[in-house]
């Protein structure tokens, strides 16, 4: 009996080394740490440089913004908006996404991208109004799918980000739980299975209240003598905004609000995409950079 425990007590030491490698392999065991903000939820803490999924690197600088460059240079500045889609995910390079290939453009700037995974419209203006660290940006350049106008604000408990620096044993398989058990936590089994009856016109209030907040932080800018852009990216599976609320919020924004960049003859073809959805590889990170460069570089050179 002794022989047989100790080689199961062997055998799950070794399975267990063997995860902890492989997780760390394919690039979990030091994830982005975030700060919480009662104004604008939570954002990733300063001065972290992470290796991540494939080997991408994820550089947070100095003002919490991803960026190779410290905020402090003194250049002009583009600060960059948004959630994860601008974010760009921890499976793409720093230098592959679209806030970072701006200013490979433009030399006498400096870009931070102050994205943020599952931050809808609210999130973003609370940041872009409050965080005082990216208020002298020259330029401020907002980009959202069109789900962000009817995402609720999102606190600093969700989904699974750390909010701390601790360092765990066996940190690789310590993130892949804390994903599994924050995913499929037992309370949305139980006290947090909602019931609630959807109703549909909620998401339109929300979609009205988020683009009155968003018009009201554009006209802020502008009168701090901010150059201020607005760009409205399209999803995987209806590019031409035919979906009836996206169609909704396509029209009320180009009612509403002056000059908004809608991207969908940019983004019009699925090898764009990383996944099914919003998320956006290399190749249509490249897109988007291009895009924006060429509806920026005259007025902001003035």
């Amino acid at each position: 009996m002794k022989l047989i425990i100790s080689i199961v007590v062997i055998f799950i030491f070794f399975l267990t080394f063997l995860t902890e490698l492989y997780l760390k392999k394919i690039g979990l065991g030091d994830p982005v740490r975030y700060d919480s903000s009662k104004l604008y939820g939570y954002s990733p803490k300063p001065n972290q440089k992470k290796s991540r999924l494939e080997g991408s690197l994820v550089t947070i600088n100095n003002a919490g913004l991803r960026s190779k460059s410290s905020w402090d240079i003194k250049k002009k500045k583009i600060v960059f908006l948004g959630d994860s889609v601008t974010y760009g995910g921890s499976y793409i390079d720093d230098e592959k996404i679209f806030t970072h290939r701006v200013c490979d453009y433009l030399r006498d700037f400096i870009c931070g991208n102050a994205g943020v995974n599952a931050h809808g419209v609210i999130n973003i203006i609370l940041r872009s109004k409050f965080d005082t660290r990216i208020q002298d940006s020259n330029v401020f350049v907002y980009l959202f799918p069109p789900g962000d106008f009817y995402r609720e604000y999102a606190n600093s408990q969700t989904a699974h980000f750390y909010l701390n620096n601790k360092r765990f044993f066996l940190p690789a398989i310590t993130e892949a739980i804390s994903y599994i058990f924050t995913k499929y936590d037992l309370n949305n089994f139980i006290s947090k299975f909602n019931d609630t009856e959807t109703k549909i016109q909620n998401d339109y209030k929300l979609i009205d209240y988020s683009i009155k907040i968003l018009k009201e932080e554009i006209q802020s800018k502008i009168v701090d003598r901010k150059k201020v852009y607005v760009f409205i990216t399209n999803e995987k599976s209806d590019k031409d905004y035919n979906n009836r609320i996206n169609k909704y919020i396509k029209d009320n924004l180009s009612k509403k609000i002056e000059n908004i960049i809608f991207l969908n003859d940019t983004l019009n073809h699925d090898k764009f995409f990383y996944d099914k959805s919003v998320h956006l590889n290399e190749t249509g990170h490249e897109r988007v950079a291009n895009r924006i460069y060429n509806t920026i570089k005259k007025e902001i050179d003035n």
